[in-house]
Order: C-alpha cells, then sequence, then structure tokens
C-alpha cells in the first residue's frame, strides 16, 4: 500500500502493527450528521507510541473506540479502512473481531470505576481476559493475574487480587486496568486518557510503567490525551485533531520545538510556564465548532489568528512540511 500524509515508515524494517486509512465516523442527530471523525489515517508502529491530542470533542475518544468497532450507537464507521495483519477490522463479522478485542489489540478505558465490575474482584476480571481468550485453567488464569498486578506496581499483590474496585485508590485501579489490558501481550494497546484524575506523581508512575511494559512486550501505543505534558513525555509521534480531522503529525521533538499548525502552536501557549512569570495561563479563543455546522473552509477559520479570505473557502488536506511533518495550514509554506 503506498504512504498517506501523516504516515510513518516501518521501524527497523518491521511493518506496522495497525493502519488507519481514511476512517470516517458519523452520528445521525435531530439536527444533522455530525462526523466525528473525518478521513482519519495513520501507523501504528510496534514498540513506539503516537501520541493523539486536542480539546474535548476533537474526536479522539471516538476515533479510539473506532478501531475496535466499539462506537455506541447512533455512531457508526462510515468509510475507511482499519487494517490489521491484512483484515480490515471495520468490515470483518463480529465473531472474528472478538477474537482481536482484548487480545491482539487492548484498550485502557478512560475511568475505571465505570470499566471495571463492581462485583468481581481485580483478579477475576484480569483472569478472565485470559480464560476467554486462551481457555487458560482457571488457577493458572489467577496466578498470572497476580503476576500482572504485581509487574504493574501493584503492592501484595495476592491481598489486592482478591479486592473489588471500590477497595483500590484511583492510581490502583487505572494498574489494574492496565494489568488487564496487557495480560494477553498485545500488539496493540489503546490508551484513552489513562492517567486522568491522578494527581502528578501517579501520573508520573504510569507512563513510567507503560513506557517499561512497551520495552519489553514490543506494544504499540496509540496514547490520547488532552494534556501536552504527558503526550510530551511518552509520545514519540504526535497528531493533533481538530473538530473531527488531523492538523498536524510530527515527530514528538519537533512538534514540541516548533509546532507548524496555529491550533498546535495556541495549544503549545497554554502550557504552564516554569520562568515563574505571574498572570492567567493563555486559553486559544473561541470553542471547537458544532460539527452538524462547520465553518466553511478550514474548520479552524473562525478561531485562527492567521486566516484570510483562502482560509474561509478552503479546507486543507495534510501536506508534507519537513521530515515526518505533515501539516493542514494554507499558510504553512511545504
Amino acid at each position: 500500500m503506498s504512504s498517506i500524509p501523516g504516515s510513518a515508515a516501518a521501524i527497523d524494517g518491521r511493518h506496522p502493527a495497525l493502519r488507519v486509512r481514511d476512517l470516517e465516523v458519523s452520528f445521525a442527530t435531530e439536527g444533522g450528521i455530525l462526523r466525528a471523525a473525518d478521513r482519519v489515517s495513520f501507523d501504528l508502529n510496534p514498540g513506539r507510541t503516537l501520541g493523539l491530542v486536542g480539546e474535548s470533542g476533537c474526536g479522539k475518544s471516538v476515533t479510539a473506540l473506532a478501531l475496535l468497532r466499539l462506537v455506541p450507537p447512533p455512531g457508526r464507521i462510515v468509510g475507511g479502512e482499519i487494517l490489521f495483519d491484512g483484515v480490515n477490522l471495520a468490515k470483518v463479522k463480529e465473531n472474528r473481531l472478538d477474537k482481536v478485542r482484548g487480545r491482539r489489540i487492548a484498550m485502557i478505558f478512560q475511568e475505571p470505576m465505570t470499566a471495571l465490575n463492581p462485583v468481581l474482584t481485580v483478579g477475576d476480571q484480569i483472569a478472565e481476559v485470559l480464560r476467554v481468550h486462551f481457555d487458560t485453567a482457571k488457577a493458572d488464569a489467577w496466578s498470572a493475574a497476580v503476576d500482572m498486578l504485581a509487574r504493574v506496581g501493584i503492592p501484595d499483590a495476592p491481598a489486592r487480587a482478591k479486592s473489588y474496585p471500590h477497595q483500590l485508590s484511583g492510581g490502583m485501579r487505572q494498574r489494574a486496568m492496565i494489568a488487564m489490558a496487557l495480560i494477553c501481550r498485545p500488539d496493540v494497546l489503546i490508551a484513552d486518557e489513562p492517567t486522568t484524575a491522578l494527581d502528578v506523581t501517579v501520573q508520573a508512575q504510569i507512563i513510567d510503567l507503560m513506557l517499561q511494559l512497551q520495552q519489553d512486550m514490543g506494544t504499540a501505543i496509540l496514547f490520547i490525551s488532552h494534556d501536552l505534558g504527558v503526550i510530551s513525555e511518552i509520545a514519540d509521534e504526535v497528531m493533533v485533531m481538530y473538530a473531527g480531522r488531523v492538523i498536524e503529525r510530527s515527530p514528538a521533538e519537533s512538534l514540541f520545538g516548533a509546532p507548524l499548525h496555529p491550533y498546535t502552536i495556541g495549544l503549545m501557549e497554554t502550557l504552564p510556564r516554569l520562568d515563574g512569570r505571574p498572570g492567567r495561563l493563555p486559553a486559544v479563543p473561541g470553542t471547537v465548532p458544532d460539527l452538524r455546522n462547520l465553518p466553511s473552509g478550514c474548520r479552524y477559520s473562525d478561531r485562527c489568528p492567521l486566516a484570510d479570505e483562502a482560509c474561509r473557502h478552503r479546507d486543507p488536506d495534510l501536506k508534507p512540511a519537513g521530515v515526518g511533518r505533515f501539516v493542514a495550514c494554507l499558510k504553512v509554506a511545504p
């Protein structure tokens, strides 16, 4: 398959673990069709982390859910491909997809208290994943679950495995979710805001843990967050979404050193400064547009300080803008 704007080359000669091409996800609403993901394309490479950032409502979580066909109704995938082992997961039958979910592609959801079953111990829930996917004996699955809880840094894992979710702290619940996601050693891990609502110390521990496990297992990670500070710590590449579209993609070092798209620049300016200057943090002016009533031309034109008439009449596609860099902006020279 030919390369696409925003795709990265295979790492060390290995093929991408997951290839997404022109993914489109729509919701039928009373006010019209809402396109939450619009022609989204990217590769996830083994042993690498792709950070996905943007404001709330930009389409990050919908994109993540679509990869496992978990978009809640009335949302549905209306176009594009999700290629895994040569199979398009967007079209495959549900029983075949069940063999991929949790086993080959795993997901850490935003809120562990709603993702974990409150009436089962965390050990039972982790062991169940092994039993479902590998028909593992009950005792062996329990032992593996305890071992994984210990590996993700939960103290006294044999005892904690017998705890119910409400008996664990937020950080421990998040670690249990990571243990459940990694118990089958997946090829791809989708982490949707995995450090949200955790204090900075626990955030750092979770990031270190995921990077260590990635190094051990070679897992490709899609790490979704609105927190650019967290993304800067974990991502090899960064993809920026706005109003359902990818508007910039770049190696992390390049993007944080010199962002190209005016929206990305605005996001960077919202980061806290370390020079000690007082004052309120700046914010990107305006709000994300209603996806049922997008502005004409560039979707960011009504908020962009650089927008002119050309921007209001043309919605730019991603174009090359340097080594490994792509941007969708008429104001950025090739």
